[in-house]
């Protein structure tokens, strides 16, 4: 009996750092998003650039944005490859404590989110 309490505590742990894992991967698709329109607003210049007459300063400028827009890209998508790693394993640790008990114990306070979600020892 002990041994199962001690289980369903280290699986509430897991979950709760599924949850946050699952939140910094869905906080980075909408940074990634974002950056994406970036970039893709700034494709638009480009291509009206080449065919205005536009100063070396502007066009120096508009550079380096893209260069920005690109780097930025660059890391949100090598931070969302990171946490999306850390989300996989976070449910491959979850997964294993359910195997374990048989089931998942769901906090109170979010119990009315997962009422119906089926699976659960109740039914």
């Amino acid at each position: 009996m002990n041994e199962n309490v001690d289980l369903e505590k280290r699986a509430l742990e897991a979950l709760s750092h599924y949850r946050k894992a699952l939140a910094k991967v869905e906080a980075l698709e909408k940074e990634e998003a974002t950056a994406q329109q970036a970039l893709d607003e700034w494709r638009g210049r480009i291509e009206k650039l080449t065919s205005d007459v536009v100063s070396s300063d502007a066009r120096s400028t508009l550079i380096e944005a893209g260069q920005n827009a690109i780097s930025r890209l660059h890391n949100i998508r090598f931070a969302m490859s990171e946490a999306t790693a850390e989300l996989k394993s976070a449910l491959t640790t979850l997964v294993a404590f359910d195997d374990a008990l048989g089931y998942l114990t769901v906090p109170e306070e979010t119990n009315t989110n997962v009422k119906d979600a089926g699976g659960s020892p109740e039914a």
